[in-house]
């Protein structure tokens, strides 16, 4: 990829598109970071910070919980004014690119005029920002994109305000290439980027060298700790160190990361998901009992759907999300509660050093003082602490494990009590053991578009059963699943749908019934989405199954025997209070 012209600075949008391009052309760990990092070197203060937000694809830094707001719609709605395209062109472009950046990039007209900096942008993101009004978000991104003068500028600029880079490039590319850029040992930099967040800062301190004086802060979401999966009590129990495991249930809800803090001028509470973002609208009800805990902490836990000391389907949970207004009936009918089984941070003391059996201590002293039960009891306090046990043998395992399946958990944490708290990671600290459900063969109707490297391909699976005989009903469908295949599995897949096809809107083949794949699944529930009415939750793909015909796939009478199954934790829930549901 061409460096930069000599005449174009630094501080150009074409300067960054040139850097990023050039990380986003090879595959190679070493040569993104290293093309960032010669990139980086080159910049003042204030662009280096701007800089640093863009290449991760954000507008604003990780702690600045401001967001442009501009949709898919409205950001076509600007490129189609400005450069006179027929609606169904850019629809096309978007469908055949991938994204929106590389969309604009395919149709761009070459214009002249002063080149756009990154200051333009920050200001752009700014003023977006600050008004609700989509009508004035229109004028100001079409006022700043009619400034590009070439396809790449405009490209990047749909890629950052969609937050879209497609360079490949992820959090860890950038601290290796901060680290790289000035010369700092990037363990250090890494620190510094979990103790403060926001990379823009990091940055500069790394080019300050000023590292080790990086202090932690809450409201900036922390990676969570994953665990490892294992799929048997015997294999968890040859993986045990010798002071044997802590024992957590896996929990079926939402991870969650609460941080408050009254320190301030004010108390603050945030809770954030896996994702990373803020999850307080869906939980006012949590938000209010956690308020209650005096003092400063960041709790690691898990939004769980709960009324009288039973766990609820997780289905009760989705009843909340993506809704405008939580009613008083919502949340009444549908409580939930946080368990917490980790913590980070208190009154001042950063804790995720500090090994296992420390920081449950605290935890537990901190449940003591503000009256918190154990799961499995009547939530009476402001949160639930997570039940932990011993267990030092492959039998101690099974037993916690069924105990756990039967209070309608998905099965067993295992935690090194010795071990502190490594965010990102799956190691051989944690490790989890659940069953899932027997599997279903189901015959592909759809095949679609991937995103990112798979946009070329059909990488994503809609699959169906039969309603009735198989091969003499109709095919239903229970879902859409794009996990569990090879590329070159994908490479052959996608040859086959495209020639036994029989229609095509842009993005989704329909394609003739002939490929069976067996279908993995967390759990089975009722859903209207799809007209079978059955959803599976995180369905992925075992194998294609090259040796059975469209005639050996399953049934919807056998989906529903699933779904009726005392394994399957996605039935609609009872009213806990002795009145069963009709499927309880």
């Amino acid at each position: 990829m061409p460096s930069p012209a000599p005449d174009v600075s630094a501080d150009t949008l074409s300067a960054f598109a040139v850097a990023n391009d050039a990380a986003a052309a090879t595959t190679k760990k070493l040569e993104k970071q290293s093309a960032l990092a010669g990139y980086f070197r080159t910049l003042g203060e204030d662009d280096l910070a701007r800089a640093v937000r863009f290449a991760g694809g954000r507008a604003f830094a990780e702690t600045d919980e401001r967001v442009v707001g501009v949709s898919g719609r409205t950001f076509g709605d600007v490129a189609v004014s400005v450069l006179g395209l027929d609606r169904s062109a850019w629809r096309l472009a978007v469908i055949r690119n991938g994204e929106v950046g590389e969309a604009l990039a395919s149709v761009w007209q070459q214009r002249d005029g002063d080149p756009l900096v990154l200051a333009d942008l920050e200001h752009l993101f700014e003023d977006l920002a600050a008004t609700g009004n989509a009508e004035e978000k229109r004028h100001m991104l079409a006022a700043v994109l009619r400034r590009c003068n070439n396809d790449r500028e405009a490209a990047y600029l749909g890629k950052i305000v969609m937050g879209d880079l497609r360079t490949g490039v992820r959090d860890g590319n950038l601290l290796a290439a901060i680290a790289e850029a000035f010369e700092r040992d990037e363990a250090d930099v890494r620190r510094a980027a979990l103790l403060i967040g926001a990379l823009d800062a990091v940055v500069l301190r790394a080019k300050a060298d000023t590292l080790a004086e990086a202090e932690f802060t809450l409201f900036h979401p922390i990676q969570f700790m994953l665990a490892t999966p294992v799929e048997t009590a015997e294999l968890a129990a040859e993986k045990m160190p010798e002071a044997g495991f802590h024992t957590d249930d896996k929990l079926d809800g939402i991870r969650g990361q609460v941080h408050k803090d009254e320190t301030g001028d004010g108390e603050r509470l945030h809770i954030y998901t896996r994702t990373l973002d803020r999850t307080d609208a869906s939980f006012p009800d949590v938000v209010d009992q956690l308020q209650k805990v005096s003092g400063s902490f960041l709790l690691d836990g898990e939004i769980l759907p709960y009324k009288r000391g039973v766990v609820l389907p997780f289905s009760s949970i989705q009843k909340r999300l993506g809704r405008k207004q939580l009613t008083a009936s919502i949340l009444q009918k549908h409580p939930c509660v946080f368990v917490a089984f980790d913590i980070l941070y208190r009154d001042g003391v950063l804790l995720m050093d500090a090994p296992l059996t420390e920081r449950r201590a605290v935890l537990e002293d901190l449940a003591k003082q503000c009256g918190a039960t154990t799961l499995g009891e009547e939530a009476t306090g402001p949160f639930l602490l997570a039940r932990q046990m011993p267990t030092r043998t492959a039998d101690e395992i099974e037993a916690a494990f069924l105990e756990a399946r039967a209070a309608r958990n998905e099965g067993l944490i295992l935690k090194d009590p010795s071990s502190s708290y490594t965010p990102g990671r799956r190691g051989g600290a944690w490790l989890k053991l659940k069953t899932h459900l027997p599997t279903l063969d189901c015959v592909v109707v759809a095949a679609e578009h991937g995103h990112g490297k798979r946009r070329d391909v059909l990488s994503d699976y809609t699959f169906a059963v039969w309603a009735g005989e198989p091969g003499a009903s109709e095919l239903l469908t229970l879902g859409k699943a794009y996990s569990g295949v090879t590329d070159a599995e994908i490479a052959e897949l996608t040859t086959l749908f495209k020639e036994i096809a029989t229609d095509f809107n842009g993005r989704v083949y329909q394609v003739k019934p002939q490929v069976v794949m067996e279908i993995a699944m967390d759990q089975v529930q009722r859903s209207d989405r799809h007209n079978s009415g059955y959803a599976l939750r995180f369905p992925r793909i075992k194998r294609i199954r090259h040796d059975k015909n469209i005639e050996d796939a399953d049934t919807l009478e056998r989906v529903a025997k699933v779904y009726e199954s005392e394994s399957n934790f996605g039935q609609v829930e009872d009213e806990v209070d002795g009145q069963m549901s009709l499927f309880g």
